[in-house]
């Protein structure tokens, strides 16, 4: 045979041979595509169905016409307590009057884009205490009239960065209890009619500064609790309802340039916070190294949580005209303190005091609309109650704990906790003592 010939065979099984490799891997291909298995019957409760199980990634059941018939006067569909590796086909294709759908601690791994097919109404998808790991960058394409999504409890690493993006109408997203360690400037892209984030509970380590650069004048709410965080850019935010950072023990320093309303910093690493914008209400309990808090605008401020914090100073209090509750106690050498008394308004006090710092006693007869008075000192706590609701008068009634800790919003109290009411000249009872044997 000729060399030619050789050659011309050669090639020719070689051919043969990468056709061969080619369709043994189209069949697996195909091969893991997930067999559709019909249910022609569910176990419900009105709305509520169990007992599903298809736990075999091969697998994928789809709702016939005869399972959903029961289910077509609902508006919600929650599938609960079942054993799915993927979600159900078919599903809004006969239940096409859905504006929710709960899929919860079902053991759910993956997720078809074709799933949504015929879901014009749904609204509201919450995927909660499930297996799932990833999600195609396809995986919301179909359910674009969604509102409010639900991705807590699962174990999600990473996201695409666009995964959300045809999710134009979405408000409320929640990604918390998973495994994030880092989120793309585009997630939330295009995102405008967004208002409340959860990243809750994951191991992020920053937020990029563009987060949220579609949703900075109508965010409501943004919560990243319980990760990483070692930075939080200044100008991230614009405006923000509610602010929820505490439990980021890397997080050392905190300025911010937004509006905000409420801000929860506590549980961190805190030794400096800034905030140039407008605030309303700011919690930094339990930062046992913050040294430093300056409010450029203290005039909007009403309520400051600072309790067992090592400042010294609070210079902007003096300015604080409408501030109503405070806290300022396990601080005992603040020497700002009695410039509260410019706070006319100010309800609720808590502060503790030394000897040397007992001239905070002399601002109490100034702060008129006071009614509950928590002193610390010697170790020993005291509360003071007046003024109560216009339906209990401490005058006119025994008081006891149980009525006591409805009135402090379920607080327990502590060991040896003493309760000086106010009380008619004469009154012969004596101090109230409450709180945990």
């Amino acid at each position: 045979m000729s060399s030619v010939s050789r050659s011309s065979s050669a090639k020719m099984l070689n051919y043969l041979n990468y056709i061969s490799i080619a369709l043994v891997g189209l069949a697996i291909c195909v091969s893991t595509k997930p067999e559709e298995v019909a249910v022609d019957s569910l176990d419900c409760l009105e709305n509520t169905c169990t007992k599903l199980d298809y736990p075999d990634s091969s697998e994928v059941a789809f709702l016939t016409e005869e399972a959903t018939r029961e289910l077509r006067a609902y508006e919600t569909l929650i599938l609960h307590s079942s054993k799915l590796a993927n979600l159900p086909r078919k599903i809004f294709l006969n239940l096409p009057q859905l504006v929710e759908l709960d899929v919860l601690e079902c053991e759910l791994q993956q997720i078809e884009r074709n799933c949504f097919e015929g879901s014009r109404n749904l609204r509201r998808l919450n995927l909660g205490g499930n297996l799932l790991r990833v999600l195609d960058s396809k995986t919301f394409e179909l359910a674009t009239q969604l509102e409010e999504l639900g991705l807590s409890d699962n174990q999600l690493e990473d996201l695409p960065s666009d995964v959300f993006l045809p999710l134009n109408k979405l408000q409320k997203i929640n990604l918390s209890n998973n495994k994030l360690k880092t989120i793309s400037q585009y997630s939330f892209s295009k995102l405008g009619s967004l208002k409340s984030i959860n990243l809750d509970s994951n191991q992020l380590r920053e937020v990029p500064g563009d987060l949220f650069k579609d949703q900075q004048k109508h965010l409501t709410q943004f919560s990243a609790r319980s990760n990483q965080l070692e930075r939080i850019p200044s100008n991230i935010f614009s405006e923000v309802e509610l602010l929820l950072l505490s439990f980021n023990p890397k997080l050392k320093s905190l300025h911010l340039t937004a509006n905000i309303d409420e801000l929860q910093a506590t549980n961190c690493g805190l030794e400096s916070v800034k905030l140039d914008g407008r605030v309303v209400g700011v919690q930094l309990e339990d930062n046992l190294s913050l040294k430093e808090l300056k409010i450029f605008h203290p005039d909007n401020l009403e309520q400051l949580y600072v309790a067992n914090t090592n400042l010294t100073r609070l210079d902007f209090l003096s300015k604080a005209s409408k501030l109503v509750d405070l806290d300022v106690t396990g601080i005992e050498n603040l020497s700002d303190l009695p410039k509260i008394s410019s706070a006319k308004g100010l309800e609720r006090l808590s502060f503790t005091y030394d000897n040397l710092t007992s001239d905070h006693m002399d601002m109490l007869p100034r702060l008129k609309d006071l009614n509950y008075l928590e002193i610390t000192h010697d170790k020993a706590r005291e509360i003071f109650i007046k003024d109560l609701d216009e339906d209990f008068f401490v005058e006119e009634a025994e008081l006891n704990c149980e009525q006591l800790a409805d009135l402090l919003e379920f607080v327990e109290l502590p060991k040896d906790t003493t309760i000086l009411e106010d009380r008619l000249v004469g009154d012969p009872r004596a101090p109230l003592r409450c709180g945990a044997a």
